[in-house]
């Protein structure tokens, strides 16, 4: 197998590994802006932001609100910009968590699944396209 072949192949691994993202980062999206809306009428999640709002909700929701819409922003970008992408559904995963507490398990289980596979997906910063990977080149001379 050539090394064109070769990275044609893995090109189209991450391709394909980008569009699982995208569809995993859209679903953790979806369910954390559920979860987000439910955040604003509880009483107490047991969340980090539980002391310091005025009424126990208003600001975990707000925060839950906010990482709701960063992970739909990470699950939109992740097919262009796998690092950004992946940047992105890690903290929307894990700041939702700390904002709403348990009800962001699933979501924030799904939003983190797709932020790795986003790591898989981003390309060899040492490719050229001309030449191949910068491994290969080395093995050449």
């Amino acid at each position: 197998m050539s090394t064109d072949d070769h990275q044609a192949a893995i090109d189209a691994r991450q391709a394909q590994l980008r569009n699982w993202c995208a569809v995993l980062g859209g679903i953790g999206a979806v369910l954390s802006f559920l979860a987000a809306f439910r955040a604003f009428d509880a009483f107490s999640f047991g969340g980090l932001f539980d002391t310091f709002a005025p009424r126990a909700g208003t600001l975990n929701g707000g925060v839950a609100m906010l990482m709701a819409l960063i992970t739909i922003g990470g699950a939109i970008v992740v097919r262009r910009s796998p690092s950004l992408g992946s940047a992105l559904l890690y903290v929307g995963g894990c700041g939702g968590f700390l904002a709403c507490g348990g009800i962001w398990f699933i979501p924030g289980i799904i939003t983190l699944v797709a932020a790795n596979m986003a790591l898989w997906a981003i390309a060899d910063p040492f490719t050229h396209p001309r030449d191949g990977s910068a491994g290969s080149k080395a093995a050449r001379t």
